[in-house]
């Protein structure tokens, strides 16, 4: 169910409006007792959604230039209640939940970083709806109190599995768009976070309501 609610919740990031451009920023999701998870959005990227549903959150970025409207997004999601749950369970979901509207659907291999924090990557070759295809990178942190997820995600006209229409180049520099992942506790318990974050979010935090610092409060 709470799957079925971050589906719902990123369906709807696509009537969503862009918002200033917020350069260098770091997206804060709070996920409760302390914990949070930052992450750093690169320049050139603006807020363009925030939705919470439930137990659930998902922010979105997209390029602040309108011509590069079509290079996709980064999204970050919260997932209450899954804190210390197998990643693998949420990627073999996702990928279910994928195949249930795709043609076909491609999975990456799954990367355990030294940090803990675990990547993948997701395609659909394209949707029966509507024909179009997707291919979304994830860095999924998992917490005590919620599995935190960022997404860079591309649209792609339908495509073969055996022909991805991204570059390696591509792939690579998104994957570096959602590499800043901090999974960490501003109460002691659990790894701490950064005394700057620390210090920047002192009195900031009273609900699970996401969070943005600007560029030097990290």
């Amino acid at each position: 169910m709470v799957r079925g609610v971050a589906l719902a919740l990123l369906a709807a990031l696509a009537a969503s409006g862009a918002a200033a451009a917020e350069p260098g920023s770091t997206v804060v999701l709070p996920g409760g007792n302390g914990e949070i998870l930052a992450l750093t959005i690169p320049a050139g990227w603006s807020r363009s959604f925030a939705g919470t549903e439930g137990s659930t959150t998902v922010v979105e970025w997209r390029k602040t230039d309108p011509a590069l409207a079509a290079d996709g997004s980064i999204t970050v999601t919260r997932i209450g209640g899954l804190g210390g749950s197998d990643p693998a369970d949420f990627i073999r979901e996702s990928a279910d939940a994928l195949k249930q509207d795709c043609n076909d659907v491609i999975q990456g291999q799954v990367r355990t970083d030294p940090a803990g924090t675990v990547r993948t990557a997701l395609g659909c070759t394209g949707r029966r709806t509507d024909g179009q295809g997707e291919m979304q990178l994830l860095h999924i942190a998992i917490g005590r109190e919620a599995i935190y997820v960022a997404r860079r995600i591309w649209p792609l006209a339908a495509y073969d599995k055996a022909h991805l229409p991204l570059s390696t180049e591509a792939i690579a520099a998104g994957g570096a768009e959602i590499n800043d992942l901090r999974l960490c506790s501003l109460s002691g318990v659990g790894t701490a976070c950064p005394a700057g974050l620390a210090a920047a979010l002192k009195d900031q935090i009273t609900d699970l309501s996401p969070l943005v610092l600007k560029s030097g409060g990290q």
